[in-house]
């Protein structure tokens, strides 16, 4: 059964029950998985996922109901469900629907490269990855991970407000760890691409950037406490930005949880730093040109020039302070979920320079390539971390070795006054608690002056 034909007896049931406010969400997803262990498959995976999700609002309340199957069954299932949910459920949450009014970009959110790859390609492309790898340093004898992902989603969302969205994306990922060993315990280093081609992930990257790490990880150790001129490089700074990103979020400042509360229009970071939330960046696998309530997404600068433009909203935050919404509402886990209010893509909206200028400029200072304790040693409201961390020393404008054993701290606004470059080498990180629905692509920064603890 199609979408629009599950939708229309939805519908029309729901009308003769008397349900007046509705809206139905489908959610369908193919995902191929393949990981790769000593030239074997680890791992297989090559399904397809369908879930709906129904809702009711009525005096002010919501109710929910749910179903894995578009039929005649579960259409009376999602509705009586729904009625008696709303009327038993206490909560205080409200929601509204969106009419459909607002400008929709133009924009191809769906690809189809991966879809058109054959299963024996994509097991290839991953196998051709493990072994390239361990080819690419001497030292190096296993990989823990090495999978080859894609997905490819469809969205549908319609309710009696007058408004009814589709849309098609795809992506695909691949991610890897790599063990390298000499004289002493295994060093690790990982990297994690995505992107809506096989052009976009970069694939042969992956061997120099891995091989790179391992060398000068196994020279590996701590320097002394102190101040340090400190690169984060651009998958470590992904990483840090988006584990503070709800401080954007209007719901986290209307609720008192946010370090930017009355902070609008001030100065909050470098003059340099200009972050955009960009729903239509093409190679990202999360573009879209609607949200998960059927608003419009739009491109927007955060951050501009240091100066804090805007917090990111969702209809009833919008609502709360007589503003639009930003067409930020997603469903970060499952469609069974409520919205949440993400990002879609964070991107720098100034160029900057290349990563070998960054480490010339510093006669002593540090680059961070991995911080650990993301959730346990940051605090989202006050802004303040403390990380473990793993790197390289830069001695006279040079990388010398590695750096583990420290401990680097500060609050994330301290970090973003305190950049003095930005550079031209954006890559996406490793999507966190937002899992695969908002990613950060990111360049490498230097920060004037960062706190470590170490020896």
């Amino acid at each position: 059964m199609t979408f629009e034909n599950f939708k229309k007896m939805v519908f029309e049931y729901a009308a003769a029950k008397k349900t007046n406010d509705f809206e139905i969400y489908i959610k369908k997803t193919h995902e191929f998985d393949v990981s790769i262990q000593k030239g074997e498959i680890e791992k297989y995976k090559d399904a397809t996922t369908l879930g709906v999700s129904f809702k009711v609002l009525k005096d002010g309340k919501v109710g929910y109901s749910f179903s894995e199957v578009l039929d005649e069954q579960a259409v009376k299932l999602l509705v009586d469900e729904a009625l008696e949910n709303v009327t038993v459920i206490e909560s205080e949450e409200s929601d509204f629907l969106h009419d459909g009014s607002g400008e929709y970009t133009d924009f191809p959110p769906y690809l189809g490269e991966f879809d058109r790859l054959t299963t024996r390609e994509k097991i290839k492309i991953a196998m051709e990855l493990e072994k390239t790898i361990i080819n690419s340093h001497q030292e190096i004898f296993m990989l823990p991970y090495n999978a080859f992902n894609h997905r490819t989603s469809e969205t549908y969302i319609a309710n009696s407000s007058g408004m009814e969205m589709y849309s098609r994306s795809d992506g695909g990922y691949a991610y890897v760890m790599a063990l390298g060993k000499k004289n002493g315990s295994p060093k690790s280093a990982f990297y994690f691409t995505a992107g809506k081609s096989l052009q976009d992930l970069e694939l042969s990257n992956i061997p120099i950037r891995i091989s790179r790490d391992i060398e000068l990880l196994l020279t590996a150790k701590p320097v002394k406490s102190g101040k340090y001129a400190v690169i984060f490089r651009n998958d470590a700074f992904g990483s840090l930005l988006a584990v503070f990103a709800q401080m954007f979020s209007a719901k986290s400042v209307q609720k008192g949880l946010s370090l930017l509360k009355d902070q609008l229009g001030k100065k909050i970071a470098s003059e340099k730093f200009t972050l955009i939330d960009d729903s239509f960046l093409k190679m990202s696998p999360v573009s879209r040109t609607f949200d998960d309530q059927g608003v419009p997404t739009r491109k927007k600068a955060i951050i501009e020039n240091g100066e804090l433009k805007t917090y990111l909203y969702d209809l009833k935050t919008a609502r709360i302070d007589n503003r639009e919404s930003t067409g930020n509402a997603l469903k970060i886990g499952s469609y069974k979920d409520p919205t949440s209010i993400s990002y879609f893509n964070l991107v720098l909206g100034n160029s900057g320079i290349p990563f070998e200028d960054m480490v010339k400029a510093i006669e002593r200072g540090l680059v961070i390539i991995e911080l650990d304790g993301l959730h346990s040693g940051t605090n989202p409201i006050s802004g303040d971390f403390s990380l473990g961390a793993r790197g390289f020393l830069i001695e006279n404008g040079r990388i010398v070795g590695g750096v583990e054993g420290i401990t680097v701290s500060g609050n994330i606004l301290g970090v973003l006054k305190n950049i003095v470059e930005t550079g031209n080498d954006a890559k996406f990180s490793l999507p966190g608690i937002t899992g695969f629905s908002s990613f950060a692509f990111l360049p490498s920064v230097l920060v004037e002056e960062i706190d470590v603890a170490g020896l």
